[in-house]
């Protein structure tokens, strides 16, 4: 892939693979993790059959890369305890509270979970993408996302209650 056509589709992939590893990895560090996943895109680029969806396959090199990150420093889940970025927040005495809420509800859901509900619900993956990216089927896809917003809606209800 020539550099002209990887800037054209950096400009496609940079957002969602930033916003994968913004989930995952703590603040510090999310801009050296996404800007590796990018070079690991551009290198791998020539082996992209077009099998699937670029996003796709994007993706799936990410969470590959996401969790070899975890595997080098020994940990399973990414540190909770960084204040969550907020962008184009028209009040923050409103959001800061409702974001930090959500990213407690995350936290206290299942990694796969959470993943279903990013590929599915933010990216807007389909069913086969989503199950590419996890390798998992389809069907399974589909059971892990009810159970993955019946445990959010629980958890949400649990953690609004108490403000």
């Amino acid at each position: 892939m020539d550099s002209n056509v990887f800037g054209q589709v950096y400009d496609v992939l940079f957002p969602a693979v930033y916003r994968y590893v913004r989930l995952r990895v703590p603040a510090a560090e999310t801009e050296d993790v996404t800007a590796e996943v990018m070079a690991r895109i551009w290198k791998a680029s020539g082996g992209f059959a077009g099998k699937s969806s670029l996003k796709t396959w994007a993706l799936k090199i990410t969470a590959r890369h996401v969790a070899e990150y975890y595997r080098r420093r020994k940990q399973t889940t990414a540190p909770l305890g960084e204040e969550p970025v907020l962008t184009g927040a028209l009040n923050p005495a409103e959001t800061v509270p409702e974001s930090l809420a959500i990213r407690n509800v995350f936290a206290g859901l299942p990694e796969n979970q959470v993943a279903v509900i990013e590929f599915r619900l933010i990216e807007g993956l389909s069913a086969r993408e989503t199950a590419e990216v996890m390798a998992v089927t389809p069907q399974a896809v589909d059971s892990l996302l009810y159970r993955a917003k019946q445990n959010f809606r629980r958890a949400w209800e649990q953690e609004t209650a108490s403000v």
